[in-house]
Formats: structure tokens, sequence, C-alpha cells
């Protein structure tokens, strides 16, 4: 449910080999459950458009028919949102973002009750799980240890950027949960908000946002997010507009990894891109 971030997709589809179906849940879910339905999988924000669903609704519906709901709780990570306290059963996280922290590490970690926990490690790990090295476990707890206030500084940046791409007339839209704070669910679930973000170019298209990147210095191309870095990344290709927009993603949409740098040095260099794409049309 909600826009889920691609390799997911990739991967329940590579399911459907064993036998296990899946199908997409508008946002009257309760409509979509079917009667073979076991798992309802939810990301909120979202991927690339970060749009938040109403999670105690959702987990209080799936209750009702007996379903194990599942988030992957990433982009708010345990500061900023504990689905666990909104009916969740499962709680997702890459490590590897903003828990790890420091772009070094890999890994992932499932939260839940025991008696899930121990179906999953028992049939699930055991059997087609890796093993974290005792080094990369570390990192992993050296991450945890400073995460509240890397957080913290990860929301003061990220707020001070969305204040200056509200002043580009280049924009159409930003997509970001601190801009939907008069909406009662945010409110609820949400306790702080985190440095992914994105935006939509006005009449964007392949190569005005690759003009727009391709300005950046502070920021670096990459596709992950979460680390000290900051980031910029699109989804668009040459060849891929039509897909996107079936998706009810902009071609013109540009994604944000606000990092721990100064936000005047990253509004400097976003600045390079908007002033790049004043002296073209849209292809």
């Amino acid at each position: 449910m909600n826009t889920i971030y691609g390799p997911t997709q990739e991967l329940v589809e590579h399911l459907k080999r064993f036998g296990i179906e899946h199908s997409f849940a508008g946002e009257e879910v309760e409509a979509d459950i079917q009667s073979n339905t076991k798992l309802i999988y939810v990301e909120s924000p979202g991927t690339m458009t970060m749009k938040v669903v109403d999670l105690k609704s959702i987990s209080t519906i799936a209750k009702q028919h007996g379903i194990i709901t599942a988030i992957d709780n990433t982009w708010s990570t345990p500061i900023f949102q504990k689905p666990l306290t909104l009916g969740f059963d499962l709680s997702i996280h890459s490590l590897t973002k903003y828990i790890g922290g420091h772009s070094d590490v890999v890994g992932g970690a499932v939260i839940g009750d025991e008696e899930l926990i121990d179906q999953i490690s028992k049939y699930g790990f055991q059997l087609n799980g890796s093993v974290m090295s005792p080094h990369d476990a570390s990192l992993i707890l050296r991450g945890l240890r400073t995460l509240p206030i890397r957080m913290k500084q990860h929301e003061y940046n990220t707020l001070q950027m969305i204040n200056y791409l509200k002043t580009k007339e280049e924009i159409t839209s930003i997509h970001h949960p601190s801009l939907q704070t008069d909406n009662p669910i945010v409110k609820e679930q949400m306790a702080g908000f985190s440095g992914l973000l994105s935006f939509e170019l006005k009449e964007g298209a392949f190569e005005k946002v690759a003009l727009f990147i391709n300005q950046m210095k502070v920021f670096k191309i990459g596709v992950s997010w979460g680390g000290y870095e900051s980031l910029i990344n699109a989804p668009i290709k040459r060849d891929n507009a039509s897909n996107l927009e079936a998706q009810g993603i902009s071609p013109g949409l540009v994604r944000l990894s606000i990092g721990l740098e100064g936000p005047d040095l990253l509004i400097a260099d976003l600045e390079k891109g908007f002033q790049a794409v004043q002296t073209i049309k849209s292809y």
C-alpha cells in the first residue's frame, strides 16, 4: 500500500514463482482485501512523493480480518514514528540509512512481538537470511548511539531547505510531510521529519533534470540516503517518462536527501541548478 520502493516491488514479483500472489491497495484498503490476503505491507511516508497514510486505521482494519501488518519505517526511524504503538505487527528498517548513519554499513532489521519474530527467525532468517558480521553490528550500535541528535539536525537542515525551495518559481510542488502539519494523521503518528524530500521541476523532462543535477558539487549523485552526506537523485531516464506518469510520479521529480552539512552550503549548490535550468526550455 502507498508508493512502494522499487526493489520491494521486484521482490513481490519474484515471489510469484513460489505461488505467493500480491495486489496493490488504494486508500480504501478494506475494499481491496481479498479472501487469501495474509499480509498488508505499507510505506509511510511513501517512496518518491512522501505520501502519508493512516497507520492506525490500516492496523485496525487488518486486525478485524486477521491480517498481519508490516511497514517499512526507514524514512522516519523509531525517533519520529513508532508503528507498533499504532497497532502494526512488524516494523522494518534499512539499517544502511539513518540508523547506520555513516554510509559505511549494509543491514536490515525487523521488529515485532516475540511470536512473530520467532517464526521469522526459524523459517525466514535461518533458511534465507544473511548473517551480519560482528564489525557491521558494531557500526550499527555506533549509529544508534547518535541517532536522536543526528535526526534533529537532519530535520532542522531539511526545514531550512524547504523554506528556500518555496521561493523558487521553477518548482511546481514540494513533497515532504512537514508541509502537512494541519493533517491530523501526520500530527498523530509522526513526532518529527527526516531529511528525504522531493520536488517537481516545472515542465520537467530528462534533459532539464539532468542539467539541474549535473550542476551539483556538494550534493552527490546517489540512490541511497540517510547518511551524513547530502545526495541527489531522480527517477527519470531517457525513455521512462510515461511509466513514471502512470505511477503518479512527475518526470520532473528530483529527490534530495538532506545530510548534515550546513544549509547555506546546500542552498548555494541548488541555486546553481536553478540558474542553469532558467536558460533552457523543456524538451
